[in-house]
């Protein structure tokens, strides 16, 4: 199975950040050779060509600053895309019943949001007010648990 992105997904992100397309595919590769984490977060999180504040090769707009723990494995990726490129296994959203525990990274501070209060907050950083791509909704159970 490749995922890619639809075309709604396509055009919301076009709608909110002005950018056309997303940078790569949404594809496995087959890079054995990713570092287990990114040693310039504190949390364990991994991606394809993560940039200071978590944007990657798949989403790159000043606002794409926020990467998603995943249920699967308990490491964070800065989007889905990044998790089926470097992983050996499919993605599991946040479960339901941790949605009070850290689950999302700021990319811009690096203070990390239970799924809770990045779900019920209004797009931006409650820590430093970075704004978050509000597009990211549309693809909600990719991520959390409904």
């Amino acid at each position: 199975m490749t995922p890619t992105a639809s075309d709604d997904d396509l055009e919301l992100h076009r709608r909110r950040t002005g950018s056309g397309r997303p940078h790569a595919e949404f594809t496995r590769t087959a890079d054995h050779d990713a570092p287990a984490t990114d040693d310039r977060f504190d949390v364990p999180l991994r991606g394809v060509d993560i940039d200071p504040e978590t944007r990657c090769a798949h989403w790159d707009a000043p606002v794409d600053v926020v990467a998603l723990r995943f249920g699967c494995c308990e490491s964070y990726a800065p989007c889905f895309a990044c998790h089926l490129a470097v992983a050996d296994h499919e993605p599991d959203p946040w479960p339901r019943d941790r949605f009070d525990e850290p689950a999302v990274l700021c990319g811009v501070c690096g203070e990390t949001l239970t799924a809770r209060a990045y779900l019920d907050g209004d797009d931006a950083c409650p820590h430093c007010g970075a704004a978050f791509n509000p597009g990211c909704r549309a693809h909600r159970d990719r991520y959390f648990e409904r």
